[in-house]
């Protein structure tokens, strides 16, 4: 029933306190302690294996063979440990490097060279098995553990020309305990990522929604409050007017009787509106506890609409007036008041009618509210901020709102609301008025 006029409403949205961050789970996995354990035990084996070799190459009697051993050791260990540093300094990925050959080649040569020299460095080689298969890719750490286990099998168990059988299952065991472990704790990093990026995806999820949320509580607050202000304090506001522009018009006929009651009427709406005013800042809705008092309401708004639009407004409540009648929720009875406030002032303002009825009724579990006026009807591809805003506060306790109305042909407009499903019906069964009922 609300006509092309529009009634603007704040189109900049409030801003939106940006989303607090999710806590940073983009987490290196090199950098956890788990993989930080992982990487000194690989490390300690290495060391603990180069430093039992060279106390066996020094233990009594040593010769100078023996020294050339530990100083190839000692070589042995710097070059690990040099490039075990620079590798660390690169963030090296838990799945591995190639970058790592760098000094693993070398490392495994110096070794090569100290167990042609002294068989009894062979043990080294199980430290080498973690070492090549934790710095290196899987494909990488495999190869160059097929060359450290050859290595240790031609350099302790060839010596005497063929190696034994123990001395060939005891490197390839060794290797094959290292490639099990490794490729397990690899397994486990590898689920720990999986589930660090699932775990960081969820709580950037969870920020997006909260700030969509957030949004969308905002614009709901908007326009709750843009319906309110509509329906109560302008509402109120346009009666003041169009009683002073009454009062305005007896000056003029110098009627001072009709101007004085008038300007009365004109005060008493002035003292609605800082009522409603200052419920809408306490947020303190007046209540309607009981059918009969929300009847008083509507007969209430119904009468002002009538004095303020000069036309003839009546109230059909099939409803209320209904001794069985049930106790309706808070927020129907909330939604009632208003949408008749609503539509009673959009026919004053805008219909132009002599005749308008407002029909409260029971239709099956639901509460009809029907306004229907005589007046110069409008295009419904014009629908104005009036009716969108009956149509958003019935929406927002379940309802629906239909309008039927032309240019010339008068407006219909009916208002469906839910009742709740332990709510009792009245016996008696009454339907929506038929709009051709009052043409």
């Amino acid at each position: 029933m609300s006509h092309p006029r529009h009634v603007p409403v704040a189109s900049t949205p409030d801003a939106v306190p940006p989303a607090v961050p999710a806590q940073d789970l983009t987490v290196d996995l090199v950098g956890t302690p788990f993989a930080a354990a992982l990487r000194w035990a690989v490390h300690a084996l290495v060391y603990l294996l180069i430093a039992l070799a060279a106390g066996l190459a020094l233990a009594p009697p040593s010769t100078s063979a023996d020294l050339l051993i530990v100083a190839l050791l000692v070589v042995l260990a710097s070059v690990y440990s040099i490039g075990a540093r620079r590798a660390l300094r690169h963030s090296p990925s838990p799945r591995g490097s190639w970058s790592a050959l760098g000094y693993l080649a070398p490392t495994v040569l110096v070794w090569a060279v100290t167990l042609l020299l002294d068989p009894g460095t062979v043990w080294i080689a199980f430290g080498l098995d973690f070492a090549v298969l934790y710095a290196l890719p899987t494909v990488g750490g495999v190869v160059t553990l097929i060359v450290v286990t050859a290595l240790a099998v031609l350099g302790y168990g060839g010596r005497d020309g063929s190696p034994s059988a123990g001395e060939i299952v005891g490197p390839v065991v060794g290797a094959l305990v290292a490639l099990a472990v490794v490729l397990t704790v690899r397994a486990l990093q590898h689920e720990v990522d999986r589930r660090t990026r699932l775990a960081r995806e969820l709580a950037e999820a969870r920020d997006l929604i909260a700030e969509q949320t957030r949004t969308a509580a905002t614009a709901a607050e908007r326009d709750r409050i843009a319906r309110e202000l509509h329906d109560t304090v302008a509402q109120s506001s346009l009666s003041i007017q169009l009683l002073l522009d009454a009062a305005d018009g007896a000056l003029h006929r110098e009627d001072g009787a009709e101007a004085g009651r008038l300007l009365a009427e004109a005060r008493a709406a002035a003292r609605r509106t800082s009522v409603q005013a200052r419920r809408f800042v306490d947020d303190a809705d007046p209540e309607l506890p009981t059918p009969a008092a929300l009847h008083t309401e509507l007969e209430r708004i119904v009468a002002r609409g009538a004095a303020e639009g000069d036309l003839d407004l009546r109230l059909r409540d099939e409803l209320l007036t209904d001794p069985a009648c049930p106790m309706l929720p808070r927020s129907l009875s909330r939604a009632l008041a208003r949408l008749t406030e609503n539509l009673v002032a959009n026919v004053v303002r805008h219909a132009d009618a002599r005749q308008a009825v407002v029909t409260v009724s029971l239709q099956g579990n639901a509460v009809l509210l029907d306004v229907v006026d005589h007046g110069r009807g409008f295009d419904l591809a014009a629908e104005g901020f009036g009716l969108r805003s009956a149509r958003a506060r019935a929406a927002s306790v379940g309802g629906t709102l239909l309008v039927e109305s032309a240019p010339g042909e008068g407006t219909a407009v009916q208002v469906s609301l839910p009742l709740p499903e332990d709510t009792p019906i009245p016996g008696a069964h009454t339907g929506p008025v038929d709009p051709q009922e009052d043409r």
